[in-house]
């Protein structure tokens, strides 16, 4: 069938409109689609870590938290544990505000069947499974609550030296206020009161969440090549018992020392309630794993926690006299690091 050139142009016109008629639908219709919503429960410690301390060895089972300062234990989902609101989000409007929650997620994506697996088979990491573990445990030492007061303290020391050597006459100021381009009418800038604020104690510094992930990945890459220089065993339980927690990178080390990764006698990283690696600076014999070594383990754990994560509500630990408990109720950690520190 033939058409005519007007008919031909009409024909072309209404398929055009029909196009942007469906154009138009199609942007209104997304315009009206609800966004994904954003995460804002951002864990410190992984769902799938978590996972090897449920009932069931997996996401959907459940796990009994220990909050050791509030004295309150319950009953949750990896889901609904280890995790603080927003903990990641970044304030700079350039930015994916939940960028770093995406990109824990994508490492978590490696490791979950690793972990799951060594729950599973109960044996040690091959040679692969090592080079993939390391590196998530270097970063799980940095990621945690407890590393970001460490690194602020350090910041701040050292933002108030700095401050002490700025202050200590008014010419240093001066020069200070300079190299930094403040005029030194500048409001607040004066000699004067900025000593009275200094010496008030009313110097603090205020850091963004961007500034503390950065922190997070270069304390990870720093201790990379030292948990790399070490010797690393697997201490098994077939029957489970031991503990996780929202501090799980345990280094141990002398008394009366500030322990770092170098000097620290024993790392532990527990991986499951049936699987521990441990790291010591010379090779050791396996260690027996029995129920009183289990809870030593779980004790050194309990030490730096806040929160523990374990499949049972009466775990086990040892007391500051080496005796062997199951009610959590009892531990304190001011008698045992008194006990330890005697």
């Amino acid at each position: 069938m033939r058409f005519s050139r007007n008919a031909q142009e009409r024909n072309h016109k209404l398929t055009d409109e029909r196009i942007d008629a469906k154009t138009q639908n199609g942007a209104a219709k997304m315009k009206s689609m609800p966004k994904e919503p954003e995460a804002r429960r951002h864990h410190y410690v992984p769902q799938c870590w978590l996972a090897g301390f449920t009932d069931s060895g997996e996401k959907d089972g459940m796990l009994w938290v220990t909050d050791l300062g509030r004295k309150k234990q319950w009953q949750a989902s990896p889901n609904n544990a280890g995790h603080i609101r927003d903990f990641y989000r970044l304030s700079d409007e350039q930015l994916d505000p939940v960028m770093i929650e995406k990109a824990f997620s994508k490492i978590e994506g490696e490791v979950a069947p690793i972990l799951r697996t060594l729950d599973q088979e109960l044996r040690a990491p091959g040679v692969e499974e090592f080079s993939v573990l390391l590196p998530f445990i270097a970063l799980q030492w940095a990621r945690v609550p407890a590393f970001r007061p460490l690194v602020f303290n350090v910041l701040d020391s050292v933002a108030r030296e700095k401050l002490a050597q700025e202050l200590k006459s008014e010419e240093t100021w001066k020069r200070a206020l300079k190299k930094a381009g403040i005029a030194e009418d500048a409001p607040g800038a004066a000699y004067e009161s900025m000593m009275e604020f200094y010496r008030d104690g009313r110097f603090s510094v205020n850091v963004q969440t961007e500034w503390y992930v950065q922190q997070t990945f270069k304390a990870a890459e720093h201790i990379l090549p030292t948990l790399a220089g070490r010797s690393w065993r697997v201490a098994i339980s077939p029957s489970g018992g031991f503990i996780g927690s929202d501090n799980p990178v345990v280094l141990d080390g002398p008394k009366n020392e500030m322990r770092g990764f170098k000097n620290a006698e024993i790392i532990m990283y527990v991986l499951s309630k049936h699987v521990v690696i441990y790291s010591t600076h010379k090779p050791e014999p396996a260690a027996f794993v029995n129920r009183k070594y289990i809870a030593h383990l779980n004790r050194l754990l309990l030490l730096r926690a806040e929160q523990v994560f374990s499949n049972v509500a009466d775990f086990c630990w040892l007391d500051e006299h080496n005796k062997y408990q199951t009610d959590w109720r009892l531990f304190s950690k001011d008698k045992m690091l008194a006990a330890v520190t005697s």
